[in-house]
């Protein structure tokens, strides 16, 4: 088997031959062509240790520190071996020529519209960082779902994989926009169904915007939001997760969006006040 491996090695560096795996760890390793120790990508491929230093991992960042690997454990990248040494058992390999190879034959082909299944190389709280036939392409929470997301951590992960159409493409001016929400229904048409204006509704506080005065409801009885303004005449403001009573004042199903203030606070965090 290790022979085999070994050979596999050799017509990717020789041939510039695309391998996969996964990144399960971080080790600080002498690097000659630099003539340092830099940090390094770990990836087990049969029982052959990779090594891909930073300076080859093409994270599109300046920093070369173990923080930013950590951002990308578990994530499946490409690589393309560089150096082999069959007495140690180590080899050095690049995601950053992997990724240059890829971009250079699969993205031309790429138009709006098309439905394609990218990696999740990273998350971040609010967007993901995928990879795009050898492009690292940023999808914001707006992108990934119909409703709000407080943390997009708590429902994607390095590793996974993602369905998305993309919205918007130029290769010359490095422009993707990628969505994954088309393939998810969007609970705003039948919202009528649920809430109605003048309605009063039981949801948790799951958010407190910056741009806009007020709290972020998760109703109980639909999967949407509410953006509820919070009275002047309440002297404790309402604390994440606590359970609340909002009056639905607009609904905008276009927009996805759905006005309120609170009526009251039930229960949960504000016990004991």
């Amino acid at each position: 088997m290790e022979e085999l491996v070994i050979k596999e090695f050799i017509r990717s560096r020789d041939e510039k031959r695309i391998l996969t795996g996964k990144i399960t760890g971080i080790e600080n390793e002498y690097y000659k062509v630099r003539n340092e120790s830099i940090p390094c990508a770990i990836i087990w491929y049969n029982n052959m240790k990779i090594l891909i230093p930073i300076t080859h991992l093409g994270l599109g960042t300046e920093k070369q520190n173990k923080s930013v690997i950590r951002g990308v454990l578990g994530a499946e990248i490409d690589f393309i071996v560089i150096e082999i040494d069959e007495i140690s058992n180590i080899v050095i390999a690049s995601r950053k020529d992997a990724m240059q190879l890829r971009a250079e034959l699969e993205l031309p082909g790429l138009q709006v519209n098309d439905t394609v299944r990218v990696r999740i190389l990273a998350v971040s709280t609010k967007h993901i960082v995928v990879e795009l036939y050898g492009k690292e392409v940023i999808i914001k929470a707006e992108n990934l779902q119909h409703t709000y997301i407080t943390n997009c951590k708590e429902l994607y992960s390095p590793g996974g994989y993602l369905k998305v159409r993309i919205k918007a493409i130029d290769i010359q001016k490095g422009i993707y926009e990628l969505s994954s929400k088309d393939f998810l229904e969007n609970p705003y048409k039948n919202i009528r169904k649920f809430t109605t204006e003048g309605g009063e509704y039981t949801g948790k506080v799951i958010a407190f915007p910056k741009n806009n005065s007020g709290i972020i409801v998760q109703l109980d009885n639909t999967k949407v939001t509410c953006l509820a303004r919070v009275p002047a005449r309440f002297n404790n403001y309402p604390h994440y997760l606590d359970t609340v009573l909002v009056r639905i004042s607009e609904i905008k199903e276009d927009k996805k969006l759905i006005y309120g203030y609170l009526m009251r606070i039930i229960g949960g965090n504000c016990y004991g006040r």
